[in-house]
């Protein structure tokens, strides 16, 4: 089983320096074949990837571009392999019907960057150094046990550096628990158990005000001078942009740190049962058009925001690595009338769920907290499908 393991590392000046230097030319190269790609593809002419290859030790033969001679060739040979996978998704989705995600030109004003060793990284967890080619070592926080290298993807954003190492995780740890639950997902609550434990949803208020702040004075920054100035950056600009990319990366890794420690603690349950939620659809903007405009539109937006900022997406994700590491699996099943029907009598009635957080049967008055009935009733339905013959088609 593969897995990416996330290495914080501290080069000094010079490897700094160094670093930047690959970027640069990763991206560079990248650029580079792209665009000629796209002028063969006008010309009416088919460029494979082999042609591509072929000419990044032509390139370096170049004096004008002798400067290639100084980062690492995996790195670069990489790049141009990033120029095929690009087409490759590109005309995947396309064939699905999806006409977005044509390759674009990478800049060098994202605020992350990075670049792969495909191999030759080596690790000292002893001394606490990650081995880089044309780098050096380089002093980092090595956390886990990492014995098989498979490839290495070297970035920096804010100013922080991380090496994401690609390894083989063989070993999968049985659990003792043979416990089924259901958990229904939700706003005012980030998850509800079937077992009446609940989790609270991740507060980013404070975060959130700092960085809107932050935004608008960057901005103002931005309009004070002259439309089409072509002149650097003030100093000031920059401190402050980047102060934004921190403010970013700090709310990124809090809601990542949140959702790895809850799936965690989700992954030592044998079966755990979610709705199949279709968050993208959930989502989605009420505005409206002139001919027919929304309603409820800014507590609609409210409501986008909170679904998007808890990241039920990436939860899923990760609580069903974390789970198949274990041994044990995540169902999915029909969220239709799981917040409306009655666990006890079996009514399905709009009406039963009378606000947010209150359930109570039209029909036989059960009641209890509306989150908990529907956390109830996935668990039910998750094991009714597990329950179910498979019927092989002839």
């Amino acid at each position: 089983m593969l897995r990416a393991v996330k290495i914080r590392f501290y080069p000094n000046k010079s490897q700094k320096h160094l670093l930047f230097q690959h970027f640069g030319a990763v991206r560079f190269i990248y650029n580079y074949m792209l665009d000629e790609k796209l002028r063969d593809y006008n010309l009416g002419l088919q460029t494979s990837i082999y042609d591509l290859k072929k000419l990044l030790p032509q390139m370096k033969k170049n004096e004008k571009f002798s400067w290639l001679k100084d980062i690492d060739s995996q790195a670069l040979g990489e790049s141009v392999l990033d120029i095929d996978r690009a087409f490759k998704n590109f005309f995947r989705e396309l064939k699905k019907g999806n006409k977005k995600g044509f390759p674009k030109f990478h800049s060098k004003h994202n605020s992350r960057q990075s670049f792969q060793y495909p191999q030759r990284v080596k690790i000292n967890e002893d001394k606490n150094k990650i081995y880089l080619p044309k780098i050096g070592w380089v002093k980092a926080k090595i956390h886990r046990d990492i014995t098989i290298i498979k490839t290495v993807t070297v970035s920096v954003e804010a100013n922080y550096f991380h090496a994401s190492v690609l390894t083989e995780f063989q070993d999968i740890a049985e659990s003792d628990n043979n416990e089924t639950i259901g958990i229904d997902m939700g706003v005012t609550r980030f998850a509800t158990l079937s077992n009446d434990s609940y989790i609270k949803p991740i507060n980013f208020t404070k975060d959130l005000k700092r960085l809107k702040l932050l935004q608008k004075q960057l901005s103002d920054k931005q309009h004070s001078r002259f439309k089409g100035d072509k002149t650097p950056q003030s100093n000031n600009y920059k401190k402050l942009k980047l102060k934004v990319q921190k403010k970013h990366l700090k709310i990124s890794n809090k809601r990542k740190d949140f959702l790895h420690k809850e799936s965690q603690k989700m992954s030592k349950y044998k079966t755990v049962i979610v709705e199949a939620l279709k968050i993208k659809n959930m989502s989605k903007s009420s505005k409206g058009d002139r001919e027919t405009p929304g309603k409820n539109v800014k507590q609609k937006s409210g409501l986008n925001r909170s679904i998007l900022q808890q990241s039920w997406g990436k939860f899923f994700e990760m609580l069903n690595y974390k789970l198949n590491q274990n041994g044990n699996q995540l169902i999915k099943v029909d969220p239709k009338y799981t917040s409306q029907k009655c666990p006890e009598c079996g009514t399905i009635d709009s009406k039963n769920r009378e606000s947010q957080s209150v359930f109570i049967c039209k029909s036989c008055n059960h009641s209890g907290n509306a989150d908990y009935i529907a956390s109830i009733n996935i668990k039910a339905r998750g094991i009714h499908d597990l329950s179910m013959p498979i019927i092989k088609s002839a």
